[in-house]
């Protein structure tokens, strides 16, 4: 027991959670024989030191067991009520919050003078390029990998995030540079009186639209299988698919849902693999046509925005005019992956 304790104080509720946590590891680890005794100790616990005392038994029992190393992970944070708080290590890569705000500035910066003074189409490609460098460094500052923004809170990679920051450096770059330029053409005198004055065609509002119902209803979808327990055989034969062990599978998983056990793990292969443990380690093909349709898509809309950019004499107070098909395969593209994820693919327990 740590000098900073109060010993014969009562528990709090929060303590008595990470006890109670404590006692589920215990009974996992444990002989079944010894179940009744350990269930009568843990009721006596009624004082923080003695609370401390089992949690760290627990930890060591748990030590000297190889096969559930992992779970040791869980009874170091019901631990830590009980001891000062430590800083938590910097993941590796991982930039801090200053050398961010430096980048981001200097980004910024670079984002406006490149749009002023770089000749059309130029501005274009530096400024898309610095809003993906942005990113890049708010995933770095966060999580500590380039890639972190599309790291979902399963430590795998998400299609619908990155559909959501390919749309968003799209249409964000086309209009700041659309922008900066019709303020210096402004400032050159030509008759603009309202510079940020640009249309936005409807077409370009329904793909964010398309984009943001997807980045917020894939969670909301598959918030239902996280309730659900899937069959032990279910847990064995996906563990035997990606190689893992069912114990390691178990601790991670969130419901039927397949997680990685850290950040890096995460990899880009993610973004086509389904999202249940039993086909986590197959390709999803509603997710393969929702990740080629807006690409596509993407790359057609930067062309029309570049094309419009480098035409003498072009119209600036609007955004290109996108064609109603674009807008249809996206829609059924996204109602195809969002309709996918509702399918329940691990065999679960009956509910009770």
């Amino acid at each position: 027991m740590t000098a900073t304790a109060n010993p014969p104080a009562g528990l709090t509720a929060t303590q008595q959670s990470m006890l109670d946590l404590a006692l589920a590891c215990d009974l996992k680890v444990s002989d079944p024989a010894q179940h009744d005794t350990i269930r009568a100790r843990h009721k006596t616990i009624q004082n923080q030191r003695d609370a401390a005392d089992y949690i760290r038994e627990v930890e060591n029992k748990i030590h000297s067991r190889r096969r559930f190393a992992r779970s040791a992970k869980a009874v170091a944070a019901p631990a830590a009520a009980f001891a000062p708080p430590a800083m938590a290590p910097m993941p590796a890569g991982r930039i801090t919050s200053t050398q961010a705000a430096f980048a981001i500035l200097a980004l910024l910066v670079f984002m406006v003078v490149t749009g002023w003074f770089v000749p059309a189409g130029g501005n274009l490609i530096l400024v898309t390029l610095s809003l993906l460098l942005l990113m890049l460094v708010l995933g770095l500052a966060t999580t500590g990998r380039a890639l972190g923004i599309l790291i979902n809170e399963r430590n795998l990679m998400s299609l619908s995030r990155f559909q959501t920051v390919v749309w968003t450096v799209v249409v964000l770059s086309a209009y700041l540079t659309f922008a900066l330029v019709r303020i210096r053409l402004m400032a050159g005198g030509a008759p603009i009186e309202d510079p940020l004055a640009i249309q936005v065609d409807w077409h370009l509002w329904a793909l964010l639209g398309l984009s943001t119902t997807s980045l917020v209803g894939a969670p909301l979808i598959l918030s239902a299988k996280k309730d659900q327990q899937p069959l032990s055989s279910a847990t064995q034969k996906a563990a035997r698919m990606v190689h893992e062990s069912p114990v390691d599978m178990d601790a991670n998983r969130q419901g039927t849902l397949y997680a990685n056990a850290r950040l890096s793990d995460a990899c880009l292969t993610d973004l086509f693999e389904g999202d249940e443990l039993i086909n986590t380690a197959r390709l999803d093909l509603a997710k393969v046509q929702m990740f080629y349709f807006t690409l596509i898509a993407a790359i057609c809309v930067f062309v029309m925005v570049f094309k419009q950019l480098t035409t003498g004499g072009a119209d600036l107070d609007h955004l290109p005019v996108l064609p109603d098909g674009l807008v249809a395969i996206l829609g059924i593209s996204h109602a195809g992956y969002l309709g996918s994820k509702g399918i329940a693919r691990t065999q679960s327990q009956p509910a009770s």
